[in-house]
């Protein structure tokens, strides 16, 4: 998108005016899926996640057609909001998942994975276009976002992911050192003398 969406403005659009509607509309898309993730709590989190990530593709298919500004702003919105959806969703479901002591390291090699690629995507992204055309490249993107996520839904460990309610919280360990008694003539580590 980040290579062929201003190509396609340039083209078909208004330019960087246009371009500067359609990727304004994507991040107030992604505004509005944090908010309204921090409200909604499917209780299947991956199946949310990969039945949010298909609406990604109308953002593509807009630019491929290319459709007028106004309904690429819509598609933009729909993207920016369904990859908030997914990302919350992952988020929540490494964190439940994953112990807290390997929880950086997972995160780590998560976010490398997540962006690993990017460079390469887009190094080719360009030469893709002029050899299968713009509208071709942005089409099979769309197309491969759309079907991906569903063919992962067929994983049934991804099926049955449910978020688990929260239980009580554990009582901080140095709540439970101040509530231990001190032993006579000598001062707890964590008390104040004279107390």
């Amino acid at each position: 998108m980040s290579v062929l969406g201003p190509l396609v403005a340039h083209a078909h659009l208004d330019g960087a005016r246009s371009w500067g509607f359609i990727t304004a509309a994507y991040a107030a898309g992604a505004v509005a899926g944090s908010l309204i993730m921090t409200r909604f709590r499917p209780r299947r989190i991956l199946i949310a996640a990969m039945l949010a990530v298909p609406a990604y593709s109308l953002l593509l298919f807009a630019l491929a057609a290319p459709l007028p500004v106004t309904p690429d702003m819509a598609a933009g919105l729909l993207a920016g909001a369904s990859l908030e959806v997914l990302t919350v969703c992952r988020a929540t479901t490494m964190q439940q998942e994953i112990p807290p002591e390997k929880l950086s390291r997972v995160a780590s090699y998560d976010a490398l994975g997540g962006t690993s690629l990017t460079p390469a995507a887009t190094a080719i992204a360009g030469p893709l276009a002029a050899t299968f055309g713009t509208t071709s490249v942005l089409a099979a993107g769309g197309a491969l976002v759309a079907t991906l996520p569903v063919l992962v839904l067929l994983v049934p460990e991804v099926r049955h992911m449910r978020r688990r309610q929260p239980g009580p919280t554990a009582e901080p360990a140095t709540a439970k050192k101040l509530a231990r008694p001190a032993r006579a003539g000598l001062v707890a580590a964590d008390e104040p003398e004279g107390a």
